[in-house]
């Protein structure tokens, strides 16, 4: 847990010795976007990923980003979840997480900024790496919007809490942040699968049939709809006499255990929850089905090579756009002049 939490709280009940004044007082600071909804505290969903063991429960609705709703919080902060697994400074999730998911203080009626010092440091820290990427950082964390120190906000971590960068590894592989390297930064988005698909030995446009964790590694199993789109490094002619490759034959996410997939994690969430609450429309479940929901109703495009005997992912990205652009995408793909490996 972090430890900033508590030093608000010990903070709060040593100001003037009054829950009124320090209210009046300190007061939230005002919104970096404003909203017309109520302040409100809430738990933090599970499904908001980006600040698992972040060290508290409850969240200010709407947040500093001017976020009405969980869902909306929750679908905007999955796109940073990539940059926390780059451990690019210690406090890029503290950072992330005083926006998305500020603090909910009960001394206070509304959020808590992160100081400027935090997002100035976490901004130094990760932009060359962002910017390695081709993303500049966003003018929505323009650090000069945030208070100074001298105000109530979230501050960066002291010298005497610092971490050496195996130990944050470690726990955020605990708590589920790190980036599986298939699924990492570089692969999200269909420029990389455009860009990589001629250096590719195996690219699969598919739906999963299940996905197991084996030995630490996950094992992805293509259902009979999926579709070649490149095998051993030439068309997929060269599949043929293969005998059902795409039903038969498995994909593995190398450490797939100990590392998450955003677009892949989401599904599962999905389908976990439709067990939970009984029989799901079997109509509906069919593979392939339009409403399919789970990784059984989502296609997803895969970049592979060959390792001792196994196909291992080397991206991952799921289509979150419809069939339309879906089959022109795979027009292009396969218009692209590539020789053979």
């Amino acid at each position: 847990m972090f430890a900033f939490v508590f030093s608000f709280i010990l903070f709060l009940k040593a100001c003037h010795g009054s829950d009124t004044v320090v209210r009046d007082q300190l007061g939230p600071p005002s919104l970096v976007f404003s909203s017309s909804v109520r302040s409100v505290c809430k738990p933090i969903p599970s499904t908001l990923s980006l600040c698992h063991g972040i060290g508290y429960r409850h969240m200010r609705v709407p947040n500093l980003l001017g976020h009405d709703t969980l869902k909306e919080a929750q679908q905007q902060s999955a796109a940073w979840l990539p940059l926390i697994s780059k451990l690019c400074h210690r406090d890029t999730k503290k950072f992330l997480c005083s926006l998305f998911a500020p603090v909910c203080l009960p001394e206070l009626s509304g959020p808590v900024s992160p100081c400027r010092s935090l997002c100035e440091a976490v901004r130094d820290g990760c932009v060359p790496v962002m910017s390695a990427f081709g993303f500049p950082w966003p003018k929505m964390f323009n650090c000069s919007r945030f208070p100074r120190g001298t105000e109530l906000c979230i501050p960066a971590t002291e010298e005497h809490e610092l971490r050496t960068v195996d130990e944050v590894r470690h726990e955020e592989v605990l708590k589920g942040s790190v980036i599986c390297d298939a699924c990492s930064l570089a692969a999200e988005g269909e420029a990389d699968i455009q860009d990589n698909f001629c250096h590719s030995s195996y690219v699969f446009k598919m739906r999963l049939g299940s996905v197991s964790t084996v030995g630490g590694d996950r094992q992805l199993v293509p259902t009979s709809r999926s579709r070649i789109l490149r095998w051993a490094g030439g068309g997929a002619e060269r599949a043929e006499g293969v005998g059902g490759a795409m039903a038969h034959s498995a994909l593995w996410l190398q450490d797939g255990g100990t590392c998450t997939c955003p677009g892949l994690d989401s599904a599962e969430t999905n389908e976990d929850r439709e067990s939970e609450g009984g029989e799901i429309d079997k109509t509906q479940a069919k593979e392939g089905g339009k409403d399919g929901k789970g990784t059984q109703g989502r296609w997803y495009f895969a970049l592979a090579q060959a390792e001792e005997g196994r196909l291992v992912l080397t991206r991952l990205v799921k289509w979150t756009r419809g069939d339309k652009e879906l089959k022109k995408f795979i027009r292009a793909l396969l218009k692209q002049p590539c020789p053979e490996l």
